[in-house]
């Protein structure tokens, strides 16, 4: 089985990557133009190392794996015909990105025109360009598992697909448009795993720009859909379920909420780390303050008892081997606040009659009652 992986960062080959048993079956894709995450990889294939650290239900986990997974990484840009051609692959099954919540969108440069012979611009709109190609000829339907931390991942994206589709002419015809919802899989689901860059010296010899190092922690909740689970690499930390909505509340409310509540409040006081923030006693008193009175209270308004993760997520924050990088989790800060905090606030206000006075806080947001 080939495998498209849209993004190079550090998330995707300390999450994803390791999963995939052959060697040399994925093709990594660049999106943007400027960045230099595919010569990095393609200088590098002779595989990089996950390291996993932390301590997990009173465990010290200290192990570290080398992935050779990945085969080439194309730059989309400067590359368009080597990926059509990677995914008119027989054997191209599946179709994985990370191009965080802002590529979950169309761009107004891919509004006019047709089907481009060139890569086009929003990330949506290259994945019906390559669609198109594989229904011009003849081949199945592919897997979608978009990891973008976004509620409805996978029919969202499928929604945009279907909406480029109709802007151009040649891909805005009936049957391709039914192709694309239902001979396609698009899978709604959840990650959960930090992955940061080593501070630490590492225990292999030489040089790896690629390593990354990730927490015990490591989850992958797919919604089920009823279809054929082989295309999915089989791993205990997969979840197939019914009901994504629990899964993706309490890690966003929680996990994300707590990460960008520290970007929010503590960065700007000069706090580096989020390591720093759970062992500074002020800091970590707001903290527990933010949990306890506003974002658990909320959930459980819902019917959702969430403690017993809440105290895992705190043990996660606390891994002594981390250096997660405040500057890190504050990229795209602005939508992460509306995504993980500002509906927490908007229901804590609708299920308690008052004010979140931590949420406000940091929000810079406090109606006039």
């Amino acid at each position: 089985m080939k495998i498209l992986q849209f993004g190079t960062g550090r998330f995707l080959r300390g999450f994803f990557a390791p999963l995939i048993q052959d060697d040399h079956s994925i093709t990594v894709v660049q999106s943007r133009p400027n960045a230099d995450g595919a010569e990095l990889i393609n200088s590098h294939l002779q595989g990089y190392h996950v390291w996993t650290r932390g301590v997990q239900a009173g465990q010290l986990i200290d192990a570290h794996q080398t992935v050779r997974s990945i085969g080439q990484a194309l730059n989309a840009n400067t590359e368009w015909e080597q990926l059509i051609a990677s995914a008119l692959d027989p054997q191209m099954k599946l179709i994985v990105s990370n191009t965080t919540a802002a590529g979950l969108q169309l761009d107004e440069q891919d509004a006019t025109g047709d089907v481009p012979g060139q890569c086009a611009h929003s990330f949506p709109a290259k994945i019906t360009s390559l669609l198109w190609h594989r229904y011009q000829r003849d081949l199945p339907g592919i897997t979608l598992l978009p990891l973008e931390l976004v509620e409805q991942n996978g029919t969202q994206l499928k929604r945009l697909v279907l909406q480029q589709a109709r802007l151009w002419p040649s891909t805005n015809q009936p049957r391709f448009l039914d192709w694309i919802e239902s001979d396609n899989r698009w899978l709604n689901n959840l990650v959960d795993r930090i992955v940061v860059s080593p501070s630490d010296p590492p225990p292999w010899p030489g040089s790896d720009p690629l390593a990354v190092v990730g927490e015990p922690f490591r989850m992958l909740a797919i919604e089920d859909d009823k279809g054929n689970r082989v295309v999915i690499p089989a791993d205990p930390m997969i979840i197939w379920t019914d009901d994504l909505a629990p899964y993706f509340l309490r890690k966003v409310r929680i996990l994300n909420g707590l990460h960008t509540a520290m970007v929010a409040k503590f960065l700007p006081a000069g706090m580096q780390t989020v390591l720093e923030c759970v062992r500074t006693s002020d800091s970590r008193r707001w903290l527990d303050e933010l949990l306890q009175h506003e974002i658990l209270p909320t959930l459980a308004h819902r019917g959702l008892n969430e403690t017993a993760f809440a105290e895992d997520v705190m043990e996660r924050f606390e891994n002594p081997f981390f250096e997660h990088r405040l500057a890190d989790i504050a990229n795209g800060h602005e939508m992460k606040l509306t995504v993980r905090l500002q509906p927490t606030a908007d229901e804590y206000r609708n299920a308690f009659n008052k004010e979140p006075t931590k949420l406000n806080e940091i929000l810079n947001h406090c109606p006039t009652q």
